[in-house]
């Protein structure tokens, strides 16, 4: 869970989800270029589990 300056959490709605899925996607490509396939893997998890609640918040 993210949280802000504030201390507070941010309000998950599909435009950040989408925000942090893409910056996933460009660190996972860019950890695949390094070699670094640990780190790629751990960065597809996070944008599995961001298109999860992505489509859980677009089914409510």
């Amino acid at each position: 869970m993210m949280v802000s300056r504030t201390g507070e959490t941010p309000e998950r709605t599909p435009g950040r989800i989408e925000r942090e899925i893409r910056s996933f996607t460009r660190a996972r490509h860019a950890a695949e270029a390094a070699g670094r396939s640990d780190v790629a893997r751990l960065l597809r998890q996070a944008t599995d589990l961001g298109l999860d609640e992505l489509n859980a918040l677009n089914n409510t």
